[in-house]
């Protein structure tokens, strides 16, 4: 399911690049999260391609704003999912990541429910991955899954928590109102991942590590 998630998300950027500017935005305006068209404050023009408010609220984590904003969640899902993945098993994996997705969206509604900015990305459901990761592999190092092999490099999944909470909170204390409201899905998709992480856990079994000793 990691792979799959990954494969997904590469498509849809693709689709993205190949439209048109015009086509591209309307796409992003149909399946972003927009926080005032899901509490039905506003509503999108007919001519905007939809499935609906409940739907962007998935479709949502499968659009990203350029390149780098795809390849950083990517990467760290690369380095994270699958095992998480192993721990929980396919089905659960992927219920939840998706949980985590609408917490990390849920989070950011609440935050401003009026808001019109369209929202895009995987960084809700990855910030929960990153979270069970370190609830379920604490004292794993990360690793770079290649084939069959995995290459671990030196650094701790602490490490990578730290450094990854204090880009958050840098960011959330910037004084950009719109730039702290965008970290509060990364932080609710966090929060949400390491609550559910052991319920979701497959039981009767021992957690798997991430990297092999």
């Amino acid at each position: 399911m990691t792979l799959a998630i990954i494969g997904l998300c590469t498509l849809v950027f693709a689709v993205q690049a190949l439209l048109g500017e015009s086509a591209r935005w309307d796409m992003l305006l149909g399946f972003s999260m927009i926080p005032a068209v899901v509490t039905g404050d506003r509503v999108l023009p007919d001519a905007i391609p939809t499935l609906g408010a409940a739907f962007s609220l998935l479709s949502a984590m499968f659009l990203h704003a350029d390149f780098w904003h795809l390849a950083g969640n990517m990467m760290l899902l690369w380095l994270l999912g699958d095992g998480v993945e192993g721990a929980m098993g396919h089905l659960r994996f992927i219920v939840f990541y998706l949980l985590c997705g609408l917490a990390g969206a849920g989070a950011q509604i609440l935050s401003d429910p009026g808001s019109l900015d369209p929202v895009v990305g995987a960084s809700g459901a990855i910030s929960g991955v990153l979270a069970a990761a370190l609830v379920l592999h604490p004292r794993t190092r990360l690793s770079l899954p290649l084939g069959r092999r995995r290459v671990v490099l030196p650094v701790s999944l602490y490490a990578a928590v730290a450094g990854w909470v204090g880009v958050q909170l840098a960011d959330a204390m910037s004084g950009d109102a719109e730039e702290t409201v965008a970290w509060l899905s990364h932080l609710g998709g966090f929060v949400a991942g390491t609550i559910l992480a052991l319920p979701f856990a497959r039981p009767g079994e021992g957690v798997p590590p991430i990297s092999p000793p």
